[in-house]
């Protein structure tokens, strides 16, 4: 699956670099095994076939965060969102369905710099992240996340996670994955209430030159390991590296070569990740003519090209 922000679509293809739909309209994210996909108003599911469904409209365009500023039921039969005022950093909450659409709650600013805006719903519940506004920068690992909440829809009520996570992903069954500012761990914390810390970086925390020094953190589909691209280099370059690890484990180990960032994982255990050269100071040497798209064996030890993308267009997951 493509998203091309350029042209404001999204595409599905084949292993083999068929195309298989095009869908115009901003990639939402995937929820049970269909491609959620925001036209306008418009919201929208696509199968692995490439039907689409039109799911309902939604009051009002939200202003676009990317994945998830629309979530969706697991079954598709409603969708919540946010409006927020740019004014006053204020919420206000919608819930969709095929036939309606309501405001059913109005959140305050926490503090006059930040909003809660959508993020997951699964069979664990409703979340939010306390998004802050005046972001920017850039750089490979550059990847803003924020406090994870939970929301109560029935009482219209957001509750910030305790102690902070910032989010990266919430399981079917509660289990979080969450991000520790300036440091170079995630944490995996169980309904149990057990916290695990996975070391991604080489080092202990983040370094000085980056806020993260690890970034496109994504689950494999049995959700029983991660991946991420972290630096890799053990001098003052930066070049970053693939790295696996169980969700049990400690310590995350290298998976193939420098200077790829992972996409998407396959259920057979393969790996869609780009080859990026960035430039800027502070860079380790990069081959920019292997710039693409490739699908890595599930040792990592091997890789094909996949595709040469465009400028604006990226692989965004597996359906």
């Amino acid at each position: 699956m493509i998203e091309d922000v350029l042209n404001m679509e999204v595409r599905l293809t084949r292993l083999d670099a068929t195309r298989t739909a095009t869908v115009k309209g901003h990639y939402d994210g995937i929820i049970a095994g269909q491609v959620i996909v925001l036209n306008g108003r418009t919201l929208e599911a696509v199968s692995h076939s490439g039907a689409v469904t039109r799911l309902g409209v939604l009051a009002v365009a939200p202003l676009w965060q990317g994945v998830g500023t629309v979530v969706v039921k697991p079954d598709l039969t409603q969708w919540l969102y946010t409006i927020v005022d740019t004014n006053t950093w204020t919420s206000r909450v919608h819930v969709g369905t095929a036939s309606s659409d309501r405001v059913i709650a109005t959140i305050p600013s926490p503090d006059g710099n930040a909003f809660f805006q959508p993020f997951a719903w699964n069979a664990s519940g409703i979340y939010m992240v306390k998004e802050a506004t005046g972001l920017g920068g850039a750089g490979p690992f550059l990847e803003y996340h924020f406090d994870l909440a939970t929301f109560d829809m029935s009482a219209g009520r957001a509750t910030v996670v305790s102690p902070d996570c910032l989010a990266y992903n919430v399981l079917d069954d509660g289990t979080l994955i969450c991000g520790r500012a300036g440091q170079g761990y995630l944490e995996v914390r169980t309904p149990a209430g057990q916290t695990r810390k996975i070391q991604v970086t080489i080092g202990g925390s983040a370094t000085d030159y980056d806020f993260w020094a690890y970034s496109h953190v994504a689950l494999s589909p049995d959700n029983k390991r991660l991946i991420a691209a972290r630096n890799g280099a053990k001098d003052p370059v930066i070049n970053y590296q693939m790295v696996i690890a169980e969700l049990t484990a400690s310590s995350a180990s290298p998976f193939g070569p420098m200077d790829y960032v992972p996409d998407a994982w396959l259920p057979d255990g393969r790996v869609v990740a780009d080859h990026w050269c960035v430039q800027f100071e502070g860079a380790g040497p990069c081959d920019a003519t292997l710039n693409g798209t490739y699908i890595f064996s599930a040792d990592g030890r091997s890789r094909d090209l996949f595709y040469k993308l465009p400028q604006g267009s990226a692989v965004v997951g597996y359906v």
